[in-house]
């Protein structure tokens, strides 16, 4: 697969292998090499039967009139490059038309809104961007479920009924406390002030005291580690801090307050790493400066799609008019 870069999910995979065979370079080594690639796993087979669908589909919307989309600000887009994004655009946009996760939350936030929720025991809840929650109090607990996002929340102390937040198949359990509760590839919760018990499943519940975190998912949960809190409650000042974070967790983060996927190229951008603090109304800042930095190019359809490549891989191909 040493033909491969960038995107690395299955599906990303075989969006790549189908833009490798259709350029007119492609060689005998390609196919050889995208052959050892499908045979490899029964799953690859199904992923690239789907990028066919969905390209014979895309040649049956192309014989008709459409309208005229937004074009990548910078023409030099390398031609590999282009075709993978727009590919992989339009099977995001798959994804778009299903229903947003929330939509019929208690409460939720859109794209870069935040938003506080007072409970009825006096309890706060500070929603971050593109969040949701459900809400169920009862007489034995308080409950919160958060569906999708992050949020801090400052718990009013109650011994009869204890406050608990559930959030990626683990529970958050606390009497009165104020702690930050992130879902993205695992769940982070981080602890303000006092003491949570912070269960997952098969592994055993662990005590998170103030001033430390704990990361669960799939794989357990991890070790109990320092936090820094400085950066896990900057959002609630409207600023992302990053301290030594690959540049995939950053774009991530970053895309969480803008619309449209941010995408990079280019073998191991992604691992780079950034050491930055960035205001959350100016995303578009931010991703100028990340470039400048680490000598990328940023190529955009405004409100769809932002593509990131290294400077010297935009010099690849030459500029056609």
């Amino acid at each position: 697969m040493d033909r491969l870069d960038g995107p690395s999910s299955i599906d990303e995979q075989a969006v790549q292998w189908f833009v490798i065979l259709r350029d007119d370079e492609a060689t005998e080594a390609d196919r050889a090499a995208f052959a050892t690639w499908l045979a490899a796993d029964p799953a690859h087979e199904a992923a690239w039967r789907s990028v066919e669908q969905m390209w014979s589909g895309l040649d049956a919307v192309g014989r008709r009139p459409a309208p005229r989309s937004p074009r990548l600000q910078r023409s030099n887009l390398p031609k590999r490059i282009a075709a993978t994004a727009v590919l992989l655009l339009v099977m995001a946009g798959f994804g778009w038309q299903l229903l947003p996760v929330g939509l019929f939350a208690d409460h939720r936030t859109g794209v870069g809104e935040r938003k506080t929720v007072t409970l009825q025991d006096g309890s706060q809840i500070e929603l971050s961007t593109s969040t949701a929650i459900d809400v169920s109090f009862g007489d034995t607990e308080r409950r919160i479920k958060l569906l999708t996002g992050e949020a801090f929340f400052t718990v009013a102390k109650d011994r009869e009924r204890p406050f608990i937040v559930a959030a990626g198949g683990g529970e958050v359990k606390v009497l009165g406390t104020a702690f930050d509760v992130k879902i993205a590839h695992d769940v982070m919760v981080a602890v303000a002030e006092s003491t949570v018990q912070v269960g997952a499943p098969a592994a055993a519940s662990v005590k998170v005291v103030a001033g430390q975190e704990v990361r669960y998912g799939a794989g357990g949960i991890s070790a109990v580690t320092a936090a820094d809190l400085d950066a896990v409650q900057a959002w609630r000042r409207n600023q992302l801090i990053f301290r030594d974070v690959p540049l995939d967790d950053v774009v991530a983060e970053l895309g969480r307050y803008r619309r449209g996927p941010i995408m990079l190229f280019g073998g191991e951008l992604g691992k780079r790493h950034v050491t930055a603090v960035f205001d959350t109304d100016d995303v578009d800042a931010a991703l100028d400066t990340i470039a400048q930095s680490l000598s990328l190019r940023i190529y955009r359809a405004v409100g769809l799609l932002t593509v990131m490549i290294p400077d010297n891989e935009s010099q690849k191909e030459p500029v056609r008019e």
